[in-house]
């Protein structure tokens, strides 16, 4: 994983998961990072657990002015951002007949309207700081389709599309702009549908023959996605932009 060497990094959706996770690696790579999230309590302990170099900011990805309010903090405190991880994202299943269009918009609002109101808050001091780096989580739902996750995989077909558009208004200001998309998902998303399906089979996805050798996982988790988004936060991605960068072991490269 690249050295991020004091760099400001604020991750969304960092109270769990794979934010979690991303949050840790990123303190540990010399960055100074705000942990934000909606779960106040669980987002401050996860800054604690890190240490000085990490604060909390309480952040609804969905709402304009809550950016506003946590953009301003993070100039207060930190003096300027270098980048940010649009890694805040819920889950909905079922088949689109009977979907709610009110959960249906719960999701557009986090995982698509989230990114592009957070590309939008952060563009002022990145550009200030001389450039930087946005990461999007996307999914290899975002790939290809699957039954029961259509209004997911179309908020993360939509996270691809703004990552293009960024890069190419941003970069004349030094900011690139990427989508991960990882294989796994984060169990705190899934849960809530496990009376209607097999949790860890969907997490692990179906068994299928290992491409190359043992030390290449069926399954990524986390860890995996998060080097990944480090990778991009850091200079040694420096001619990376506008591109998407699949975690998921060959799995849409297609069976054996």
């Amino acid at each position: 994983m690249g050295s991020l060497d004091g760099k400001r990094i604020l991750v969304t959706g960092a109270a769990r998961g794979l934010g979690e996770v991303i949050a840790h690696r990123a303190a540990e790579a010399d960055a100074t990072v705000v942990v934000t999230d909606v779960l106040d309590d669980a987002g401050a302990a996860v800054a604690a657990d890190i240490g000085a170099t990490a604060s909390f900011v309480h952040l609804d990805v969905a709402d304009e002015a809550s950016w506003a309010d946590a953009v301003a903090t993070v100039g207060e405190r930190l003096g300027g951002l270098d980048g940010l991880v649009n890694n805040a994202g819920i889950l909905h299943m079922g088949p689109i007949e009977t979907t709610p269009a009110e959960a249906a918009t719960r999701v557009l609002l986090v995982n698509l309207l989230g990114p592009f109101l957070g590309i939008k808050a952060v563009t002022p001091l990145l550009r200030a700081a001389g450039g930087g780096s946005i990461v999007n989580i996307a999914s290899i739902d975002a790939l290809a389709g699957m039954n029961s996750v259509g209004i997911y995989s179309s908020s993360k077909w939509g996270v691809r599309g703004l990552t293009r558009t960024a890069a190419i208004e941003l970069g004349r200001h030094g900011i690139r702009v990427n989508a991960v998309c990882p294989a796994m998902g984060n169990p705190e998303m899934v849960n809530p549908w496990a009376d209607q399906i097999d949790v860890e089979r969907y997490l692990n996805g179906v068994p299928r023959p290992k491409l190359y050798h043992d030390e290449i996982p069926v399954a990524p988790d986390a860890e995996d996605a998060a080097r990944m988004v480090l990778f991009l936060l850091s200079g040694d991605s420096r001619s990376c932009t506008g591109s998407d960068f699949v975690v998921d072991a060959g799995w849409t490269a297609g069976p054996y």
